[in-house]
């Protein structure tokens, strides 16, 4: 008797999901032990030269394909949606591996153990994104004539489940799976299984004790004229901080490539400056959170405790410094920091509440930075408890207009313009 797909989706996801919680729970509470042994010894942000050169040696030997592991899924998922489309499937040039995943952990490991200011959840999406590689693998091995599984979806299925149990997010989780390589195509028949491995990936992570971000509590605006006004001047100029951080970010990365030739030099120096400005702001402002994930900013912000009205921009260099030295780890968690201390500076000129605004510039730069409204919008549902939807929504779809199509997965734009330019010819 054949096993009804609905069933065999399921149990397929199940046990996707149920690999990724494990592998997130230990990547994510080595991040935290990692970021709390920077708090202990802060000089740690003189070994950034050697971690950045560590870095490059480990890309260097296993290839610069690598790095690039979010690139390579997003052409495999556009092939598949070529596939689906009745059209001629390519072969990729390259395939994901299951040993990407751990190269993945341990750059990442060396990003934060360093200080470096990256965030997590980058490297996260690409173990969560080996492991649904594996996964389909041994589904080919394993299975039955009549093989179903499908590579692309399993692509999906990992990287949703990773970054839901990251955030503790399953509905973000499911629709990062999703849409994360074609932000205007929502794959629906991905939803069933995105959605299992998502849920399946948050319960393991959170019954095994995986750290997450803890968003202080806060009131949320109430939706009145007036602060729908003021949020959405917020989301736009927001909107256009996270156009300028993803333009400077690629610029800087293109400036190193021709003032330094030697790839040694490219990741030394950046590496050099960074650990000089942190001890700079170290030594002035006595904050040793600027380095690693910086979530401490974040909730200083939302607390009201107050923080220097420059943190964004300190904030936003050491990622810049940090990215183009050629640490790995991801800029999700950077463009959250980045745009709350943002929303937190605009709402204390404006006399607004401080901790709603941080909330808001927090999530609207993730929306402009990353081209994912709607994963954003659920985020801010979930990790925020942003209860006012109204305003959340209008927040993040301001910010995604104003920031314009270039994003920190810029792929997808490329995948998805050589796919069509592939089907005109």
């Amino acid at each position: 008797m054949k096993t009804p797909k609905w069933l065999e989706e399921g149990l397929k996801s199940i046990a996707v999901g149920s690999a990724t919680g494990l592998a997130m729970t230990i990547f994510a509470n080595t991040v935290s032990f990692l970021g709390d042994l920077n708090v202990w010894c802060p000089y740690l942000v003189l070994l950034l030269p050697l971690g950045g050169y560590l870095t490059m040696r480990i890309y260097a030997a296993f290839g610069q394909s690598y790095r690039a592991i979010t690139a390579v899924a997003i052409d495999f998922i556009h092939d598949g949606e070529a596939m689906e489309a009745g059209q001629a499937r390519h072969k990729p040039k390259l395939r994901i591996t299951p040993m990407m995943g751990v190269v993945a952990y341990i750059t990442a490991a060396i990003a934060h153990f360093t200080g470096a200011s990256v965030g997590k959840e980058g490297a996260g999406v690409q173990i969560g994104l080996s492991i649904g590689e594996l996964g389909y693998r041994l589904d080919k091995r394993l299975s039955w004539e009549g093989h179903r599984g499908r590579g692309d979806y399993y692509l999906m299925v990992g990287a949703g489940s990773a970054f839901g149990a990251l955030f503790s997010a399953p509905v973000a989780g499911t629709l990062f799976g999703m849409t994360f390589a074609s932000p205007d195509i929502i794959r629906l028949s991905a939803l069933f299984p995105s959605l299992v491995a998502s849920l399946t990936s948050v319960m393991v992570s959170s019954a095994l004790g995986i750290h997450v971000m803890q968003i202080p509590s806060f009131t949320p605006l109430p939706l009145t004229g007036e602060y729908l006004l003021y949020a959405i001047i917020a989301a736009f100029a927001i909107g256009l901080l996270a156009r300028l951080f993803v333009f400077l970010l690629e610029a800087f990365k293109k400036k190193l490539k021709t003032a330094f030739s030697r790839p040694a030099l490219r990741t030394i120096i950046p590496s050099i400056i960074a650990a000089a400005i942190f001890l700079a702001t170290y030594a002035i402002t006595g904050r040793d959170d600027y380095n690693g994930l910086s979530v401490t900013l974040l909730y200083d912000a939302m607390d009201g405790d107050g923080i220097p009205y420059l943190s964004f921009l300190l904030k936003a260099i050491l990622v810049f410094l940090s990215i183009a030295a050629g640490f790995v780890g991801g800029e999700v968690v950077p463009l959250l920091v980045t745009g709350g201390t943002f929303g937190y500076v605009l709402a204390s000129v404006l006399s607004l509440p401080t901790p709603a605004f941080t909330a808001l510039g927090a999530i609207g730069m993730l929306s402009g930075g990353t081209n994912l409204p709607l994963v954003c919008f659920a985020l801010g549902l979930e990790l925020f408890g942003y209860t006012e939807p109204v305003l959340l929504f209008v927040t993040v779809a301001v910010a995604f207009m104003a920031s314009g199509t270039k994003s920190i997965y810029q792929h997808q734009r490329k995948a998805l313009r050589d796919r069509i330019l592939t089907e005109n010819k």
